[in-house]
């Protein structure tokens, strides 16, 4: 096998970390920005866990990065905690769940971002859950 063909093959195992229109259109079912990168649940916050909403409020600053409204796409303990209403210590502890599924990342100390590659797989499963709600 010469290596241009292995190199195509290989190109298989790259996951892509764009987000297309699609996805576009499914994460508007839970989440908005405002201009100033505020993250603004649509779906009533009691639907969801702990868990989805911090990854929602993520995905919202990585979108806000996105859109030029935040200088960074990654969040502070006490950011998303304050940003959720939640308390300091079970978003703490979700983090490091997350952090270890491979769902988010520390980009350094205390500073948290989401997995992107992770995108379709998160909207797909709360879609499901929202559904189940209903």
């Amino acid at each position: 096998m010469e290596k241009n063909d292995i190199k195509e093959k290989l190109r298989d195992l790259v996951i892509e970390e764009e987000i297309s229109p699609e996805l576009v259109e499914k994460v508007k079912k839970f989440i908005r920005l405002t201009r100033r990168g505020q993250i603004v649940f649509v779906v009533p916050k009691e639907k969801l866990t702990i868990r989805d909403q911090i990854l929602l409020y993520l995905l919202g600053k990585r979108l806000a990065k996105e859109l030029e409204f935040v200088e960074k796409d990654s969040a502070s303990i006490e950011e998303i905690s304050s940003g959720l209403g939640a308390d300091y210590f079970s978003v703490a502890s979700r983090l490091s769940e997350l952090k270890s599924q491979h769902y988010v990342l520390s980009v350094e100390r205390g500073e948290y971002i989401m997995v992107l590659a992770r995108l379709k797989e998160i909207l797909d499963r709360l879609e499901d859950l929202i559904q189940e709600k209903v």
